[in-house]
């Protein structure tokens, strides 16, 4: 009776043990399913690589032709460029924007194509033309070059920065040439202006001296 006791007790220790909840560190916990979120990357027209095996074929042959191939058009490929140069010009005018390998190579390579020292026919030539005026970028147009111009217009825009920032846009040449033309009307007004005075100055030199005799006679 006793041993049948025993082993009904042994029993149900066991059945205990191996029915009860496992401890959190014995447990078997669900496959942890990461999200992978897709970076900019892969969102990207260009990659990383694209834009610097497009830098090299240009610097190496302004061809056009070398450019062209089944994942580009032409349009995306000139837009692309034109990114890229003015990223360029962004980081020769302060060494301080390279931030990434990445930078350093576009303003390395650009440098061979739009630098100071490039060799001249580096610029590609594609079917979608920039405007003669696309090298002078916007943020390398000082607006005090052009105060005659300047002044008039922000005169007649309530917003002087929309105003300049549409100045900006024209590029140099064309400020050139608007700014000739109010300087050249504003001399012309100085002169009238400076005859206008000269006038005043000779009518009331007479009026005056007709204002004497008209006094002595009486």
């Amino acid at each position: 009776m006793t041993h049948s006791r025993s082993r009904e007790k042994s029993t149900a220790a066991v059945n205990h043990r191996t029915n009860s909840p496992k401890s959190p560190e014995n447990s078997t916990l669900p496959p942890i399913t990461k999200t992978i979120t897709k970076s900019a990357e892969s969102h990207r027209l260009f990659t990383l690589s694209d834009e610097i095996a497009l830098l090299k074929t240009l610097s190496q042959s302004p061809n056009s032709n070398e450019l062209r191939t089944g994942n580009f058009t032409d349009a995306q490929i000139a837009n692309k460029l034109k990114k890229l140069k003015e990223k360029y010009h962004k980081f020769a005018r302060s060494k301080s924007q390279i931030k990434t390998p990445h930078d350093g190579e576009i303003y390395e390579i650009g440098r061979k194509i739009w630098g100071r020292n490039a060799a001249k026919g580096k610029e590609l030539l594609v079917v979608v033309e920039e405007e003669d005026d696309a090298e002078d970028d916007a943020e390398d147009v000082n607006l005090d070059d052009f105060s005659f111009l300047v002044n008039e217009m922000t005169m007649v825009f309530q917003r002087n920065e929309y105003c300049k920032q549409g100045l900006r846009k024209l590029g140099k040449k064309k400020l050139m040439e608007m700014n000739e033309k109010w300087m050249e009307l504003k001399l012309k007004e100085s002169e009238l202006m400076m005859n206008k005075t000269q006038l005043y100055h000779e009518n009331l030199k007479v009026v005056v001296e007709g204002s004497k005799g008209s006094n002595s006679s009486n």
